[in-house]
C-alpha cells in the first residue's frame, strides 16, 4: 500500500499542478547529442576451450537529445526529455559458445523519456529514466564503461562493473525535494517507485515468471564548498520484491542494495570513490557470498587536457559466466585504468583509455587482460 500510495500522490499533485494555470510563455526546445567513433584493442587470457574474442574491432555510439522546457505564469516549470541512441541497454550479450556482441547495432531506441514539472514543492518526474540514484555520487570519471563492450559476457564478469541500476531506465515515477541549505551547503532527497524493472516505453507486463517488480530507489545527495574545495557526497538505497513464482527456485531473489560515495575538487584536481553493497541482486537459491564493487579515481584538468587513473574492484556473482550456481561467483575482481583527453575544439574530443583486468572465480577459473580504447567524440 505504500509504494501504491507514493506513485498516486505523486501522480495527483501532478494533475493538480497541471490544472492550476495555463502557460502564458511558449515552449523552448532545444536538441543536442553526440557521435562517438570508438577503435578498441584487447586481449583476454580465457579457460582453454572457451570462445576467444577477436584482437579489435571499432564501434560507433550515437544519440540525439530533445529537451522541452516552459514556464506558466504561477511560476512552476515544465517540459520533458527524449534520448534517442543506439545504445540503449548496452553491453547486450549472447548464449556461451556463440559470438559475443553488445549493444543494438543500428537500431535507434528511446532510453530516456520523462515529461516533468516542478516548483516550490519540487520535483515530480514521469516516465523512462533511472531516477532518484541519479543524485549518486561516483569516483569521477576516468576510463568510461566503453571497454566492456570489447570483453566476452561468457568469461568477464561485466554486472560487477554495471552494478544494480546503471543502465537502467524502467518506467517509473520520481520525486525530488527541493535543495535545502544554504549557499555553501545544499542537500537534496529523491524517491522512485518502479512496478516492473526493466519495463520502458509501452512495454505493459502482465505476467512475469522472473524479474523484479515493486522497487523503489532513494537517494541522498549534498553539495558544499568549503573555502575552495568543492564537496559532493551521497548515499542510495534501492529495494525491489521477486516477480519470480516461490516454486521456481532458478530465478532472482529479492534484495536490498546501498551505495555511499563522494568527490572532492580542488584548482583542477577531483579525488573520489564510492562503494556499493549489492545484496541478493540477481541471484537464484544457493548464492549467498557478498557482492560488493568499490572504486576510487583520482582526476586532473587543464585547460584543453584531462589526465586520471582509476581502479574498480570486488566480488560477485554473474550468471553468465562459464558454469553455474557457486562457480559463477567472482571472488577476485580487478580493474586499473589510465585515461587521457584532449578538446581540439568546442564539442570535439580525443580520449586515450586503457584497462588492466584480473578477475578469479570460486571454481578456480581465471581470466586477466587488457583493452586500449581510442576515441572521438562530437557532442553537439
Amino acid at each position: 500500500m505504500r509504494k501504491i500510495l507514493l506513485a498516486t500522490t505523486a501522480l495527483v499533485g501532478f494533475a493538480v499542478a497541471g490544472a492550476a494555470q495555463a502557460a502564458t510563455s511558449p515552449l523552448t526546445v532545444t536538441v543536442g547529442g553526440s557521435v562517438d567513433f570508438v577503435a578498441g584493442a584487447m586481449h583476454e587470457s580465457m579457460a582453454s576451450g572457451a570462445l576467444k574474442p577477436s584482437s579489435g574491432d571499432f564501434e560507433t555510439i550515437y544519440s540525439l537529445d530533445f529537451g522541452i522546457a516552459g514556464k506558466a505564469a504561477n511560476g512552476i516549470e515544465y517540459g520533458g526529455q527524449l534520448v534517442l541512441d543506439n545504445d540503449t541497454d548496452g553491453f547486450g550479450q549472447t548464449a556461451v559458445g556463440t559470438p559475443d556482441t553488445n549493444g543494438i547495432g543500428n537500431t535507434i531506441a528511446a532510453s530516456k523519456a520523462i515529461v516533468f514539472m516542478s516548483g516550490a514543492f519540487g520535483k515530480v518526474q514521469l516516465g523512462d529514466a533511472r531516477g532518484a540514484t541519479d543524485l549518486s555520487v561516483e569516483a569521477p570519471a576516468v576510463v568510461t564503461n566503453r571497454y566492456v563492450d570489447f570483453l566476452n559476457s561468457g568469461s568477464y564478469a561485466k554486472k560487477l562493473v554495471l552494478g544494480v541500476d546503471v543502465k537502467d531506465h524502467s518506467t517509473n515515477v520520481t520525486y525530488y525535494t527541493p535543495k535545502v541549505g544554504n549557499a555553501n551547503h545544499k542537500v537534496q532527497l529523491g524517491v522512485t517507485y518502479t512496478p516492473q524493472f526493466d519495463s520502458y516505453g509501452s512495454t505493459v507486463t502482465l505476467e512475469q515468471t522472473a524479474g523484479y517488480k515493486n522497487m523503489v530507489k532513494g537517494a541522498l545527495a549534498y553539495n558544499g564548498n568549503f573555502k575552495s574545495v568543492a564537496v559532493k557526497a551521497s548515499t542510495n538505497l534501492i529495494t525491489a520484491e521477486s516477480d519470480s513464482p516461490a516454486t521456481n527456485l532458478a530465478n532472482q531473489r529479492p534484495f536490498i542494495s546501498w551505495g555511499i560515495g563522494a568527490q572532492a575538487a580542488y584548482s583542477g584536481f577531483t579525488l573520489g570513490g564510492s562503494y556499493k553493497d549489492m545484496g541478493h541482486f540477481n541471484t537464484i537459491t544457493g548464492q549467498d557470498k557478498n557482492q560488493h564493487v568499490y572504486a576510487a579515481a583520482l582526476k586532473y584538468e587543464i585547460n584543453k587536457i584531462g589526465v586520471g587513473v582509476n581502479y574498480l574492484g570486488g566480488a560477485g556473482y554473474d550468471n553468465a559466466l562459464n558454469g553455474s550456481g557457486t562457480s559463477d561467483h567472482v571472488k577476485d575482481f580487478n580493474n586499473y585504468g589510465l585515461g587521457g583527453s584532449y578538446a581540439w575544439a568546442p564539442g570535439l574530443t580525443t580520449n586515450v583509455d586503457g584497462v588492466l583486468f584480473g578477475q578469479k572465480t570460486e571454481a578456480g577459473t581465471k581470466n586477466d587482460g587488457y583493452v586500449l580504447l581510442l576515441s572521438q567524440k562530437l557532442a553537439f
